[in-house]
């Protein structure tokens, strides 16, 4: 899905810049940033969530939280437009190559960190690793906590993929985690598996999306 663009009279949009995921391929570079929104950005969420509503989105088979994608991506920025920038929730957006939103991630915090939901187009498995590493090396950064996910209900071939990035259900539990003692080693396991060069922003610095989208163009 792209944001349409909008005129030079609209302010300027910041999000916090998590994670960058660089593949290099034989035509070209796969280029993808993880962004956290938050209230600050409540001008652009209300533009993306605007156009959203006249466009389709492609199918997911790995979604965690929904059934649809639509239902993820409009839960996670109603959660983003309120959320306070100190805040413990976090919303993950995916940009590639600087002009395709390609991916969303809603998570709650406050103690064992939960995600609500996860979803990315076209079953797009780099983007998907890419938003999920962002909130694992996130939950790390806390020390004491896990990072749990929605798949009771999930299909097996959900199951299988998140336990290749190292989440599994600990004995008495029913949500697939990764426990906070493992969660360094998953970190580095899923870089591994990437087959790109991943970089962690700890920068404070804002970046501009909409000047990134095009969007005053």
């Amino acid at each position: 899905m792209q944001i349409q663009r909008v005129n030079n009279n609209q302010p300027n949009f910041q999000a916090l810049k998590m994670l960058n995921v660089k593949r290099y391929l034989q035509n070209g570079v796969r280029d993808i940033n993880i962004y956290s929104l938050d209230v600050r950005d409540r001008e652009f969420i209300d533009r993306m969530y605007n156009v959203a509503k006249s466009q389709s989105f492609p199918e997911d088979g790995k979604i965690l939280g929904a059934e649809k994608v639509r239902a993820v991506y409009d839960s996670a920025l109603k959660t983003a437009r309120k959320l306070s920038q100190w805040a413990y929730d976090r919303v993950f957006l995916a940009v590639e190559n600087g002009d395709k939103i390609t991916g969303i991630m809603e998570v709650a915090g406050k103690g064992d960190q939960r995600v609500r939901g996860l979803t990315v187009w076209n079953d797009d498995n780099l983007t998907r690793k890419a938003l999920m590493l962002t909130a694992m090396k996130d939950t790390e950064k806390m020390k004491d906590f896990a990072l749990m996910l929605p798949t009771q209900k999930s299909p097996e071939k959900v199951k299988r993929f998140y336990r290749e990035l190292k989440f599994g259900v600990p004995c008495g539990e029913q949500e697939m985690m990764i426990e906070c003692e493992k969660m360094k080693s998953a970190v580095r396991a899923v870089e591994n598996s990437m087959d790109a060069k991943v970089t962690h922003h700890q920068s404070t610095r804002s970046v501009n999306l909409a000047e990134l989208l095009k969007l005053d163009e």
